[in-house]
């Protein structure tokens, strides 16, 4: 049976009100040994860190040895499954799409493509696309075979005649990209099997405590789950009564229902920094988390709005031997690692261009000796050699060492010809690393360990497909690839985090600095995705910008409401334009002189 949702206040007392709950719920349960043995029932919470905090909130509660309840996330839970057999990878799917996107010229010319290569994005795009259509529909479908297309044509019908004459050709080519997709191994049906096929094997009561809503995969979960077995929903409330007055007043639209609201209040340990610079914001930001170290804060959080800041920030504080815990997921292709990858890639596409085989040659991952290395500049520039082997080769030919090298490059180089499957092409660029003795340079660094896994998984995702692909294409995938994986930082100090906004739900922290609130950062603006506009979102249940940004803004208001003393920061000038803080701040700034309550201070 579904239960009525428990609903608890966003603040720093949420773990402590949710134990609670919990133990409300499970005292009511049976139990096989008695009333502290709760093993007989499963909590499901959205990340470890919260599954930390619940066991520490739930110890203070009891007061006493217990046994607790199986505490662990959906993610984890499924994970101990029997994996499905012949679920194509990511990798697999994007290169076996762009394979047969290549093959029709009609979509060059519709997205103006120039070359094969600047289908990879669409392909991207699309399989985006499908993954939304998948989550939001083939729950719906398994009950009503029909519903997918009905809600489709309900769907097309929000755009104005024009408008679908218009995009017909891609409208027919999401619908037509997704339907294949469900048939060819796809790796979200499979996992809305798995989670039903979880539902019912379920043997016992079910707690889920999440602070979003749950997505239409989970809500098919927990509906399947309540079939059998009872399933307590802990969630946040967003109803007035549960929130600062000040808040709903100056954001009413993150509020769920209507009713009264109290005199407001001001808001305490909340301050601004508008900073005149880039630069400044850094440093000021830097000092701002020394300061706090310094005065015994132990749990820390940078809220990275704007990611150039905060990853100017992360480089200040290393300077100062504070190692932030990054969650923000870095992309590994702004490492050095895979900017050696792409420089070696430069100089074969370029033949040798001067600038890209210096690049090269002054990588950390190359073994060339500095010495060397400002010779063959030298003598580069000495000759005006603009690039190309032969040029290259004359200019060093009176140094024979340079000249060896120089050859040995160019041997390496002239190995990626002819169009190769993507496993030969995997081969051929692992024995180029190791002939040139990189491969143990990037095995023996953080990045490059990472760098040699994505090709590892490379491997074992497209190993199987056999369609031939040039270098150009290979070389692109790649650095797709780069761009969509996150880089692990392996040492960091856990007094500082750096996290996205939605990654502080359901966190407290001694102390927070948000970085970037100006209004080109907060709210996000997430780019519509072909003709996927708001309405044909709407109707097909999929996330609309209200939607993110009302998310977004609640994730703001948990932050504001956890009792942590807060530093929001921007750049009140850029290339010396004046540079507007967020509105959603701007809004509470001016509720609070309404109510004749003081602004948020600046920050000293």
């Amino acid at each position: 049976m579904l239960l009525s949702p428990c609903l608890i206040a966003p603040s720093a007392q949420f773990w402590t009100d949710a134990a609670d709950r919990l133990l409300a719920f499970l005292r009511d349960r049976p139990a096989a040994g008695g009333v502290a043995d709760f093993s007989s029932s499963r909590v499901l919470v959205p990340t470890f860190e919260q599954a930390r905090r619940l066991k520490l909130a739930l110890a203070t509660a009891v007061g006493s040895a217990f046994v607790p309840p199986v505490i662990t996330t959906l993610s984890s839970w499924l994970a101990l499954q029997v994996p499905a057999d012949n679920v194509a990878g990511d990798s697999e799917r994007l290169m076996a799409l762009y394979a047969e996107l290549r093959q029709h010229a009609w979509l060059k010319k519709l997205f103006s493509a120039r070359r094969n290569t600047d289908l990879l994005p669409l392909a991207q795009t699309l399989l985006a696309l499908s993954d939304e259509l998948t989550l939001g529909l083939l729950p719906a479908m398994r009950v009503f075979p029909q519903e997918s297309e009905q809600r489709w044509q309900a769907a097309l019908d929000q755009l104005s005649p024009a408008a679908r004459e218009l995009l017909s050709d891609e409208s027919q080519l999401v619908w037509t990209i997704w339907r294949t997709q469900l048939d060819q191994r796809d790796a979200n049906a499979s996992r809305l099997e798995h989670l039903l096929q979880l539902a019912a094997r379920g043997a016992q009561s079910l707690v889920w405590i999440s602070p979003v809503e749950a997505d239409p995969f989970e809500q098919a979960f927990l509906s399947a789950y309540a079939e059998r077995h009872d399933v307590l929903p802990i969630c946040l409330d967003w109803r007035a009564a549960a929130l600062a007055p000040v808040c709903v007043m100056a954001w009413p639209e993150l509020v769920d229902g209507s009713a009264a609201v109290d005199a407001p209040a001001a808001l305490e340990r909340i301050a601004l920094f508008p900073a005149c610079s880039l630069e400044d914001e850094a440093v000021r930001g830097a000092q701002t988390v020394l300061d706090w170290i310094a005065a015994g804060h132990a749990r820390i959080a940078i809220i990275a709005q704007d990611r150039v800041i905060a990853r100017r920030l992360r480089a200040l504080l290393e300077r100062a031997e504070v190692f932030v815990a990054d969650e923000t997921g870095w992309k590994l292709s702004t490492t050095r690692a895979a900017s050696a990858l792409a420089a070696l890639f430069d100089v074969v596409t370029s033949r040798a261009e001067t600038g890209a085989l210096l690049d090269l040659l002054k990588s950390p991952f190359i073994t060339v000796a500095p010495a060397s290395v400002m010779t063959i500049e030298l003598a580069l520039r000495r000759a005006n050699v603009t690039g190309g082997w032969e040029a290259a080769a004359l200019a060093l030919k009176a140094l024979p060492a340079e000249h060896q090298l120089l050859l040995r490059l160019r041997e390496q180089a002239g190995r990626f010809q002819r169009n190769r499957s993507l496993g030969d092409w995997l081969v051929t660029t692992r024995e180029v690393l190791d002939a040139l003795g990189m491969q143990t340079a990037l095995s023996t660094d953080s990045a490059g360990e990472q760098l040699m896994a994505l090709l590892d998984r490379i491997a074992l995702e497209c190993g199987g497909l056999g369609q031939p692909f040039s270098f150009a294409e290979w070389r692109a995938f790649v650095g797709l690839q780069c761009e969509s994986a996150a880089y692990e930082v392996s040492e960091s100090d856990q007094r500082v985090v750096m996290l996205p906004l939605n990654g502080a739900r359901l966190r407290s922290f001694d102390a927070v600095l948000v970085v970037g609130i100006d209004a080109a950062h907060l709210p996000s603006q997430p780019p519509e995705t072909l003709f996927f506009a708001n309405a044909v979102r709407r109707e097909l249940g999929l996330a609309t910008r209200e939607i993110r940004q009302r998310q977004q803004l609640r994730d703001l208001t948990e932050l504001l409401s956890s009792g942590s003393t807060i530093v929001l920061s921007w750049q009140a000038t850029v290339d010396g334009e004046p540079n507007t803080v967020s509105p959603w701040i701007e809004r509470l700034q001016l509720t609070l002189l309404r109510a004749g309550l003081p602004v948020l201070a600046r920050a000293p």
